[in-house]
């Protein structure tokens, strides 16, 4: 399968090459020689400047003299005017383009033709590229995640309508005068238009940029969404680190980059360690060389960019939770004397190993019903706190729930039940018993501190074993 050399340009004007052959640099804002001249008229549009130009087509920069507005025309070149591919090709973008009615797409207006020249007017989008804005450096990783999720909500609307746009990359991805991110030129896209979700599609050539290309994608297999969460992923990664996640000098080397190597790991560059984490294993799960090691829905990844965000989602560090689980044992302990007193006017006298356990007993049953009920416990509700599971951002089902109060109270409860045996006294007399307690604790804290400098979502080994996170409360946006 021979790549369709003029199909797409890629970030840095890079253009997809027959295998082996060095890639290729192009300029798309020089005008061609049968390019339109200032002031010509297409239809009811009149020409005032050229914005860029590719294989798919001239972009032009009109006036709608019927509405009077700005549009962005798209012509297709002289050259291939009377091509029956390239024609049926720029008829199914504008068709693709005009189906996906979204705030994140730029909107298809009008498909005509002029004296041969096959043309469609778009929505102007006065801003500039994500290509255009990392040539001065890489983005903020707060930024490029919000950005990357705009996109994902218009890609999304695009594969409910049956279409996969094959061509994701920043000069793909306009930022508005607004700040409103528009994902254009479905030239690539895939699909058919009558299939609300379509499955897999066949392709019919090797099309798109290699820079940000998934490997079935690449080796001209059936692909269905999953590539353009693929090329997202390369995109988040180019936008964080100021480079394409992988380069090389022929095509044959960076498909196979793609394909088999492993993506090298982004740079703190001043950002917190838990930040850089949680971003890089998104990336990782994106841009998975096998489509099904990927996300399974737009819905997921939304989810997951939503988790990945300390503004989206603030996850709770370690002074915060510290201080939330004083109060919750506090609480316990009040309520553990007063079970104890009430027992005492029937019962005098109990053994240290019995009320050890049923301290911490207490303690875990009130947490487990509390977030089961409210999703967090009550020194967690105080600071608007709550836990929610990581795979769906929603309060966690009985299973992880439980879980995750089995994973916080294993060590202190195996510490209970040794200070008691090992020492054969009483919880309350003995002092290795107090002791040890309390360097379990303390190894629960440390761990947690640990967790909230250095692991992804500032999650505790509990957290993580659990599948859940504690967050504040209200900060996930809901798409």
């Amino acid at each position: 399968m021979t790549p369709e050399l003029d199909d797409t340009l890629a970030a840095r004007g890079a253009t997809m090459t027959a295998p082996g052959r060095p890639l290729a640099h192009t300029s798309g804002n020089g005008a061609g020689a049968d390019g339109l001249a200032l002031g010509q008229r297409l239809g009811h549009f009149a020409v005032e400047r050229k914005l860029g130009a590719g294989g798919m087509g001239e972009v032009y920069l009109a006036m709608d003299t019927s509405l009077d507005r700005h549009v962005a025309l798209k012509v297709l070149p002289e050259a291939y005017a009377s091509d029956p591919i390239r024609r049926d090709r720029m008829i199914r973008e504008a068709r693709a383009q005009a189906r996906v009615t979204h705030p994140n797409v730029a909107h298809i207006y009008f498909v005509g033709q002029e004296a041969d020249r096959l043309y469609f007017a778009m929505e102007y989008v006065a801003g500039q590229t994500l290509g255009e804005r990392i040539a001065s450096g890489p983005l903020a990783v707060e930024d490029a995640l919000v950005l990357v999720r705009a996109a994902a909500l218009g890609l999304r609307e695009a594969q409910r309508m049956g279409f996969t746009h094959r061509d994701v990359k920043p000069s793909n991805l306009m930022i508005d005068s607004h700040g409103i991110l528009k994902v254009v030129d479905f030239g690539l896209a895939a699909g058919d238009a009558g299939a609300i979700g379509a499955g897999p599609v066949a392709q019919t050539s090797m099309a798109g940029t290699p820079l940000y290309m998934a490997p079935e994608q690449a080796r001209g297999e059936a692909i269905d969404f999953r590539v353009d969460i693929y090329a997202l992923g390369a995109t988040l990664y180019h936008l964080v680190s100021g480079h394409p996640p992988f380069e090389a000098d022929t095509l044959d080397e960076l498909l196979s980059l793609h394909a088999t190597a492993a993506r090298p790991a982004l740079r703190r560059r001043g950002v917190p360690r838990a930040l850089v984490g949680t971003v890089d294993a998104l990336i990782a799960r994106m841009m998975a060389a096998r489509a099904e090691d990927r996300f399974a829905s737009y819905d997921e990844l939304i989810r997951a960019l939503d988790l990945a965000s300390t503004t989206q989602t603030r996850p709770a560090g370690f002074w915060v939770r510290s201080i939330a689980t004083i109060i919750d044992f506090l609480l316990a302990t009040l309520g553990f004397a007063l079970i104890t007193f009430l027992v005492s006017l029937v019962h005098a006298g109990s053994s240290g190993l019995s009320s050890g356990a049923i301290l911490l007993v207490l303690y875990a049953v009130c947490s487990l019903l509390a977030i089961r009920r409210w999703g967090s416990t009550p020194g967690q509700l105080l600071f608007e706190l709550e836990v929610i599971d990581y795979t769906t951002g929603r309060r966690p089902a009985w299973r992880p729930t439980l879980a995750r109060i089995i994973a916080v109270f294993a060590l202190p409860a195996l510490g209970t039940v040794t200070s008691a045996t090992v020492a054969g006294l009483g919880y309350e007399q003995s002092i290795a018993g107090q002791i040890l307690i309390a360097v379990i604790w303390l190894a629960n804290g440390v761990m947690l501190l640990w967790a909230s400098v250095r692991s992804p979502g500032k999650r505790a080994p509990w957290d993580r074993l659990s599948h859940t996170m504690v967050h504040y409360r209200g900060a996930t946006a809901r798409s």
